[in-house]
């Protein structure tokens, strides 16, 4: 046991560690990097596979506490694989200081996913927070720097709000403990899940996610719906599970969520800002439920990585590509273009909760988890979101027609094709990731029953219909003058706004 109290505080510092290291070797970083993050990978894949459950001690008796559980170890996969994706598929486009910038950030996600006291959860989160501030202005242009500010003032504005309500939940308990916060006022934890809902990106503290996603690099977004809006899941679902006044409000916020962001999403136009508002619903689903939320949002991060990294095709970005890439992706009819947009479909079919795919078992779980009365509402998103990715899978697939018929060349050789397909690393990226959203739905056969099923394919189905029924409805003049206004107002007023509104409900 004394081993383990020393092995599991070091593998939480291990990535920070290492990008420190790569500061004065930063020819070493990459491959440091990326054995790390298999080794987290593989042991908190084996962890899922058991009910495994472990709690020390940092600094010895009466120190920080931690739990690895249930909560945590799905989220430390689900961050561990995004960050393999974007590392593998984005190599050519990084120096040394952006795998530091995410290495750092692991680490900040790790304590956030396994701290039970609100101090460390409170470190994890600023720290986390400045590290998505480097990511947001990785472009380094006027407006991403703006978005970037935007963000670190509104992700500072809720930090100190949650502060204050740690402040005052330790006044009245005498203990930072998530399981204390149980003999804390309603004003305080009024003022801590203010906090974590905006980390978490969840509707209306979850505004500033359309924005961001929609202007970040396509690797930077991926970080951020895949890891980063992950943060504040895990200590939400902690003290749901501990205080039924949280759970019972996390469903009516959950729902809200759900169905006003997915609604928003089905009349965006642009691509990348209705994958925003499609997190923005899936993790006011994941909130639902505090037993099955980890796992489920660990599944929509690995997809949403996907998505945004197969968004657009490599040759949208030649500036950033080496020569011979180049000419490589210069060629339209090149089978790798074909397996990213198989790949964004698959991707998009799983967070549908499509039948035979990763998607579909969380998605069962959330459904059976859920009270009555938030089921219909829970159709009803799970039916908005059909739509939205039936819009996202028929543009992507209209793009690359368009481009392969505007291509000069149009032969096709069997063997060529196969020979480009598994010429490059990043394609065997594409298709692991792709098998193991297929074949994560076979590890709990007994939820493919006919039932559940049939009532995926017709929510698919259905989906479709409504997004043929929607297509020709022009929104622009409702959309954007409302899009122009949640950028020009940002995320800390809305945070503000958020608060007075629970004081207000509250009646303090």
């Amino acid at each position: 046991m004394m081993d383990l109290q020393i092995v599991f505080p070091a593998l939480i510092f291990l990535p920070a560690f290492v990008g420190f290291v790569g500061c004065v070797f930063p020819r070493i970083i990459f491959p440091l990097g990326v054995l790390s993050l298999l080794g987290f990978a593989a042991s908190s894949f084996f962890a899922l596979q058991g009910d495994f459950a472990f709690a020390f001690t940092l600094v010895g008796e009466g120190g920080i506490q931690f739990s690895v559980d249930s909560y945590a170890t799905p989220l430390i996969f689900g961050s561990s694989i995004t960050l393999l994706i974007v590392f593998g598929l984005f190599a050519n486009r990084f120096t040394h200081y952006f795998y530091q910038i995410c290495l750092v950030l692991l680490t900040a996600l790790f304590i956030s996913f396994s701290a039970v006291d609100l101090v460390s959860l409170f470190i994890s989160l600023e720290l986390l927070g400045f590290c998505a501030f480097l990511l947001v202005a990785d472009r380094n242009d006027k407006k991403s720097l703006f978005n970037s500010f935007q963000y670190l003032i509104g992700g500072g504005l809720a930090m100190l709000i949650y502060l204050i309500g740690v402040v005052q939940a330790f006044t009245f308990t005498g203990s930072f403990l998530l399981e204390d916060l149980v003999n804390a006022p309603d004003t305080a934890l009024c003022l801590i899940i203010a906090g974590l809902l905006t980390k978490s990106g969840v509707f209306l503290c979850g505004l500033w996610v359309p924005n961001i996603y929609s202007h970040a690099n396509c690797q930077s977004s991926a970080i951020l719906s895949g890891c980063v809006t992950c943060a504040g899941i895990a200590p939400i679902a902690r003290m749901s599970q501990i205080l039924t006044p949280i759970s019972d409000s996390m469903i009516v916020i959950g729902v809200i969520s759900a169905v006003v962001a997915a609604i928003y999403a089905v009349f965006e136009r642009e691509s990348g800002r209705a994958l925003g508002w499609s997190s923005v619903s899936q993790l006011g689903i994941a909130i639902l439920s505090p037993s099955y939320g980890c796992i489920y949002a660990m599944q929509h991060g690995i997809c949403k990585a996907l998505l945004f990294s197969t968004l657009h095709d490599d040759n949208d970005h030649p500036g950033s590509l080496s020569k011979h890439d180049s000419n490589y992706l210069n060629n339209r009819n090149s089978p790798k273009e074909l397996l990213r947009v198989i790949v964004f479909i698959v991707a998009s079919l799983s967070i549908m909760g499509f039948p035979f795919l990763a998607g579909f078992t969380t998605k069962t779980w959330i459904k059976y988890d859920l009270p009555f009365e938030a089921k219909l509402i829970y159709t009803t998103a799970s039916l908005l979101t059909s739509t939205v990715y039936a819009r996202l899978i028929f543009d992507r697939i209209n793009v690359f027609i368009k481009r392969q018929n505007s291509s000069q060349s149009n032969s096709f050789d069997f063997a060529v094709t196969l020979n480009d397909l598994f010429s490059k690393p990043k394609n065997y990226i594409l298709i692991l990731s792709t098998a193991f959203l297929v074949c994560s739905s076979f590890l709990f056969p007994e939820l493919l029953t006919i039932g559940s099923i049939q009532s995926a394919v017709v929510s698919a189905i259905l989906g479709g219909i409504l997004f043929v029924s929607v297509v020709g409805i022009q929104a622009d003049d409702f959309v954007k003058p409302v899009t122009r206004t949640l950028d020009l107002v940002g995320a800390p007023f809305l945070v503000a706004a958020l608060l007075l509104a629970n004081l207000l409900y509250l009646k303090i």
